[in-house]
């Protein structure tokens, strides 16, 4: 669907529907991510329990990093969207290149100071001995392909504020597909390829992720999907990009305290042994598998509460953010049910240790019953960035890692002596009392009102091609 009959859906059609339309790309795309992970973990399961945990001791590293992309992009999705429901293309075109040029140049910053303190990071966290050279290896080589990740990242962020759900979908499956053939290539050494153990699997992600930078780059260059970009959107202009930065600032606050926190989480999780990091990396993916649900909801209510404000439709973007939270959050219910049922048979697919496959048991019968409340939280966060009040789930985010679970698992799981099962029962009282907490924010109305500034009435031509 073009993006101006998307907007029109957005502003008219039948709210869950269009949500649905809207989402459904994301989920799949969301999916085959996490089924990307697992297989990753089914391969690397192959070569040892050190092996397929060093991705895992590796990620909550690479997550901060890449919360500086995830915050910023969000800014994107919400301008792109706000301009595009105002009907402001070129306003629309001017923030999408503002933000491209920026996190281009944030990225290559970051790579490098990435793969220059991944010894000391993994160090402080605590890497057993047996897993720090895999996930060194691992680290270093995601930490360079940091600049084509951010260029990937912009791209979605300013097709999501677009709505173009579904083109995205079919670019990221691609570059999925491509990472799950080129994983066991690379690790094995199947053909002419060396094989590069973990190493390998590394390659494999930084390879399928330039396919979309590439992709990206011709579309948004070429005009052929909504956005028409032009070399002199990326030199730097203080009036675009200055709001673009309060926007995404909150958003990499929030992201960044959320990934550090995840630091810290893993660093608790790896004082447990390397079982327990097996267990809490695999269950991680397969509930990430469910989570799929969220984050396609979560991309779907930033557009559509974006576009709605840009076009003064307040009553209408408080009905979209009421009744897709309340969606979410029932669907996952039914989701944890099902994991519930299959939590044994889904470990031991990926992981013939019996201990680890015990663990992870635990893990996903206790950690998985607030899978539903971060769908309360999550949904409620996309609202408020949809609208571009950042700072209540930054403020929220910051509670939920630092005030709560990082907090709650170390006392439960340390402090009180319950091990194990005490942090996992932490990380749950994360999400519940936090998704609750940002909901009855959201409830207050304080979000509904647009960033951008008014725009001529809308009309088919102000987004076409000149």
């Amino acid at each position: 669907m073009d993006p101006i009959r998307t907007r029109e859906r957005i502003l008219n059609g039948p709210i869950l529907k269009t949500m649905a339309l809207l989402a459904w790309p994301v989920m799949v795309t969301s999916a085959l991510q996490a089924l990307y992970n697992l297989v990753d973990a089914f391969w690397l399961g192959r070569l040892g329990t050190a092996a397929v945990a060093a991705p895992g001791m590796a990620w909550p590293i690479l997550f901060f990093f890449m919360s500086f992309s995830g915050g910023f992009q969000a800014a994107g999705s919400t301008f792109v969207a706000q301009h595009f429901g105002a009907g402001d293309r070129r306003g629309a075109e001017e923030s999408a290149g503002q933000l491209l040029g920026f996190l281009t140049l944030l990225s290559v910053f970051l790579g490098a100071l990435g793969y220059s303190l991944a010894p000391t990071i993994l160090g402080l966290i605590r890497a057993p001995q047996e897993i720090f050279p895999y996930a060194l290896t691992y680290l270093r080589i995601e930490c360079m392909g940091l600049p084509i990740m951010f260029i990937a990242a912009a791209f979605g962020g300013f097709m999501v504020g677009l709505g173009q759900t579904h083109f995205l979908m079919y670019i990221s499956a691609s570059s999925l597909l491509l990472n799950g053939v080129l994983d066991p290539v690379f690790i094995f050494g199947w053909g002419p390829f060396p094989a590069w153990g973990v190493a390998g699997a590394a390659w494999a992600t930084v390879f399928s992720r330039a396919l979309v930078a590439a992709i990206g780059l011709g579309i948004l260059f070429s005009g052929r999907r909504g956005l028409r970009l032009r070399v002199r959107d990326l030199r730097p202009k203080l009036p675009r990009v200055l709001p673009i930065l309060r926007v995404g600032l909150p958003n990499v606050l929030d992201q960044a305290s959320t990934s550090f926190g995840f630091v810290v989480m893993m660093g608790l999780v790896a004082g447990f042994g390397t079982t327990v990091v097996a267990a809490y990396t695999v269950g991680n993916r397969i509930i990430n598998l469910i989570n799929v649900v969220s984050w396609g909801a979560g991309s779907a209510l930033v557009a559509m509460i974006g576009q709605n404000l840009g076009a003064e439709r307040y009553e209408r973007a408080g009905q979209v953010a009421r009744r897709g939270i309340l969606a979410t959050f029932a669907a996952l219910v039914g989701l944890y049910g099902v994991a519930l049922l299959l939590r044994r048979p889904m470990f031991s697919l990926f992981i013939s240790d019996l201990a680890v496959i015990q663990e992870g048991v635990g893990y996903i019968m206790i950690f998985g019953i607030s899978i539903p409340f971060f769908g309360l939280f999550d949904g409620a966060a996309a609202v408020f960035r949809g609208s571009g009040h950042t700072v209540p789930p930054m403020i929220m985010a910051i509670v939920r890692l630092w005030g709560l679970r990082v907090f709650l698992s170390w006392l439960l799981g340390y402090q009180l002596g319950f091990g194990t099962t005490g942090m996992w029962v932490g990380m749950t009282l994360s999400n519940v009392l936090a998704g609750v907490a940002l909901v009855l924010w959201l409830r207050r109305g304080t979000w509904k009102r647009r960033l951008v500034r008014a725009a001529p009435a809308f009309h088919s031509s102000n987004l076409a091609h000149k």
